[in-house]
């Protein structure tokens, strides 16, 4: 298989999970999804399912119940926040796993937080790919548009 359709193999998983939530109990914020494949398998899985609870990326790494393989990949509909709001950024928790591969699906199309995630991770050491199936990604919130939070850092 190669590496393209394993990453939208992975992220149509991490768009149904998505999908499970509800938009009305996320609102504000988007609905977003996430896996964690380690040697070609989905080993855990996340969302985000109300406003003011854990983000999919915290959701998918608590769920793992153990530090991921060293070989493993995140792949998360929405770019990961860096920022710190209530949850704190989901940049510094994936930095934290370990994890060195993230696939992401769409940026965040807030204006001030689009693409800052990726650097972040990036400057962290961790392999990003980004834009796999950015269409059926943006879908899942057609009326998101961004949304300011805390202040970068």
């Amino acid at each position: 298989m190669e590496k393209s359709d394993q990453h939208e193999r992975f992220m149509r998983e991490a768009i149904g999970e998505a999908l499970l939530s509800d938009a009305g109990d996320t609102a504000p914020n988007p609905r977003v999804g996430a896996v964690i494949v380690e040697e070609g398998v989905v080993v855990s899985r996340g969302r985000f399912k109300r406003d003011g609870g854990p983000h999919a990326e915290r959701e998918v790494l608590a769920n793992l119940g153990r530090k991921p393989d060293a070989r493993a990949t995140l792949y998360v509909t929405l770019e990961p926040c860096s920022t710190r709001g209530r949850t704190g950024a989901c940049t510094d928790a994936i930095v934290a796993s370990g994890i060195r591969n993230v696939v992401i699906g769409t940026l965040d199309p807030t204006p001030s937080h689009r693409g800052a995630g990726l650097v972040v991770l990036r400057n962290a050491g961790v392999n990003v790919v980004s834009d796999v199936l950015v269409e059926a990604c943006a879908a899942i919130n057609p009326d998101y548009e961004g949304r300011e939070t805390a202040k970068q850092t």
